[in-house]
């Protein structure tokens, strides 16, 4: 029951490391219970082979290894991969020595090669390993007995092959192991990007974020005519002066998500919220004819979605909305928390149209009842002054025309 969460401990890497340091830490982990356990083997194998020499130097092996094993734990991992890397090449040219090339313990270098290039951003010192391992498999080649052991031949041979099937299996379970990991990490790291992409498309518009994915220096357009919505929550700093700051935060979030729904429901763009107002525009970023239609069919929906959140919510909320059609510049402003956002006269006529509006009416100005004459039904306010635009004919929305008159 206990052996899992051993794997478990054994095998989790420590939270601060990088990718590259992570993979290095698993599969070192993997490796050094292997090489502990040949050595030990190797021991006794030794020592019935009259090697007492080879059966001591593999006692100091697994010494070296428990302390790669505690490097690696540490994070110290250019003090483990130098034991790691002088204990293979030392124990190669030991075993050449005393029992002979046949024996086959040289092929380990050339694991170590290959091992040698997951050290993460140690280029020099994995080339410095692998050449010198290399180096060292040369050497012996030309240098060491063929067979200073002068036991059973069919048995060297033998070993021979084991080694060599040992050192190949290795090299195969690191390359499978690393694979396994490279295709976990993309995974996990699929999932991230995914997710951040569902977190940027709800902070800017499909269109705007493809140009930020290209690096566009300067993202800016200018639309002919498009249209701006702004609505407010009226008697909200009394309301705030009410509630706690819980309660507040609660009672917008599930306003404003309601809000939302519409947004992608009649497929308009919302352009921000400014604590308790609300800002949709329709035409951009991407152009279309009827923005003017589409931003009324939502007002007149937003309307009635309040009106269903006070009777369920058993509250008294009371909006102001104003509505504006015109040319409008668009764009990303600052380099961080940045934004998508709108500019021109038709943005400060629409937000005048909803500060100058009236409770649970839909304020409209006279460009944008031009635009809808023909479809909706509206209701004239007459000439009103607006603060900074001056005298302006403005009209309600009552909704849409039902049938010829």
């Amino acid at each position: 029951m206990r052996i899992k969460p051993f794997f478990k401990s054994y095998f989790e890497t420590p939270k601060d490391l990088d990718n590259a340091s992570s993979r290095l830490y698993v599969i070192t982990h993997a490796n050094i219970p292997f090489a502990m356990l040949i050595h030990i083997l190797y021991i006794p194998l030794f020592l019935w082979m009259n090697v007492p020499e080879m059966a001591l130097i593999n006692i100091f092996s697994v010494i070296a290894w428990a302390f790669v094993l505690y490097c690696i734990r540490k994070i110290m991992f250019s003090t483990a991969w130098i034991l790691f890397t002088g204990e293979i090449m030392i124990h190669s040219g030991f075993c050449s020595h005393y029992v002979g090339w046949g024996f086959g313990n040289q092929y380990f270098l050339f694991t170590l090669v290959g091992m040698s290039f997951l050290l993460p951003r140690k280029i020099y010192l994995s080339m410095t390993i692998a050449v010198a391992a290399i180096i060292e498999f040369v050497i012996l080649s030309r240098w060491s007995n063929e067979t200073p052991w002068n036991g059973n031949p069919d048995l060297l041979y033998l070993l021979n092959v084991i080694n060599i099937v040992i050192a190949l299996g290795i090299s195969v379970f690191d390359t499978l192991h690393y694979k396994l990991i490279i295709q976990q990490t993309e995974a996990e790291l699929e999932k991230a990007n995914s997710k951040s992409e569902k977190l940027l498309v709800n902070v800017f518009p499909l269109a705007i974020l493809e140009k930020l994915k290209n690096k566009e220096e300067t993202i800016a357009d200018r639309f002919d005519c498009a249209s701006v919505f702004f609505a407010d929550i009226m008697g909200f700093t009394s309301l705030s002066e009410k509630l706690s700051p819980v309660e507040l935060v609660n009672l917008l979030d599930k306003l404003f998500s309601l809000f939302d729904g519409l947004v992608i429901k009649h497929k308009v763009e919302k352009i921000k919220t400014i604590g308790d107002a609300y800002m949709v525009a329709a035409g951009v970023p991407t152009p279309i004819k009827n923005h003017a239609e589409k931003l009324a069919n939502f007002a007149l929906e937003f309307k009635l979605c309040l009106a269903e959140f006070n009777l369920k919510n058993n509250q008294s909320l009371r909006m102001r909305v104003g509505i504006n059609s015109g040319p409008i510049v668009a764009g990303v402003i600052g380099k961080s928390r940045f934004i998508y956002d709108l500019w021109g006269d038709c943005v400060n006529t629409a937000a005048r149209m909803e500060s100058h509006g009236m409770p649970e009416e839909i304020h409209i100005s006279e460009h944008t009842y031009n635009l809808l004459a023909d479809k909706f039904e509206f209701e004239s306010r007459g000439i009103i002054e607006v603060k900074g635009k001056g005298p302006m004919p403005t009209y309600f929305l009552r909704g849409p025309i039902t049938s010829k008159k």
